[in-house]
């Protein structure tokens, strides 16, 4: 009963964020970033602890972790999202997604041994990967600014609610018992270090390769993000390394 009321309140506290979007189309061909001046401050811490902590942890990760139990966790934790996944899906009115994507959490939380095989790709299950932040841009909410989130990254005002949301509504956290949660949330911090490494050639590029590491952040993540939602983006199938599952 007290986490219901938490959810409502944190959802309610929200509603002013959410409003910020407003119901135009995205802006395809610009930058909206009000912001940017505490953006690049925010930028400069995240770029200060990727360097001191969370790059040396990668390349420790992946000198120690063979690959074969990288790929464990990298699929467990990305099992653990299927579920939010399937609501999101069916909110967006794409019923046969949701379907498939709930067969292929029930395959690999079964035959995969809770998640750590992918045996529904073996059936031609592929991940459909979607989030609250798209469900908003299906109901016609724009992107909002551009946001530099402390440790998480690239976002907008947009995708932050979705974060949250996905967040507070994860069915998950609704029927495993708080011990449990504890110990994948351990799981989902290990994978954002596997996630570093996979896409560490890239993340290093933006971040110390490039004149101005945040200015080309924000064009990676907008640009990966208009092409999710189907807009026309101007550089197309560029990754976005943020783009963590929480």
């Amino acid at each position: 009963m007290f986490r219901a009321i938490h959810q409502i309140g944190i959802l309610l506290l929200l509603l002013p964020l959410l409003s910020a979007c407003g119901t135009d189309t995205a802006p395809a061909d610009r930058i909206f970033d009000p912001f940017e001046k505490t953006n690049r401050q925010i930028h400069a811490l995240n770029k200060a602890i990727d360097g001191i902590a969370l790059a040396p942890a990668s390349t420790a990760y992946g000198a120690v972790v063979p690959e074969e139990i990288h790929d464990a966790i990298d699929n467990s934790a990305n099992n653990l999202a299927l579920p939010g996944q399937v609501i999101n899906h069916t909110l967006q009115g794409e019923l046969e997604n949701a379907i498939l994507t709930a067969l292929r959490f029930t395959l690999n939380s079964t035959l995969g041994f809770a998640g750590l095989f992918d045996p529904a790709s073996d059936f031609g299950l592929f991940a459909l990967p979607t989030d609250f932040g798209e469900t908003l841009a299906v109901y016609g909410f724009a992107e909002g600014p551009y946001l530099e989130l402390p440790l998480l990254g690239g976002s907008t005002v947009r995708g932050t609610v979705g974060i949250v949301v996905d967040f507070v509504l994860d069915p998950l956290g609704v029927y495993i018992p708080t011990p449990t949660r504890e110990y994948l949330f351990l799981l989902k911090g290990v994978d954002i270090i596997g996630d570093r490494l996979t896409y560490s050639d890239l993340v290093d590029v933006l971040l110390y390769e490039s004149s101005d590491s945040y200015a080309s952040q924000r064009i990676a993540y907008l640009q990966n993000l208009r092409y999710n939602v189907e807009i026309e983006p101007e550089i197309e199938d560029l990754e976005d390394p943020f783009a963590f599952d929480y």
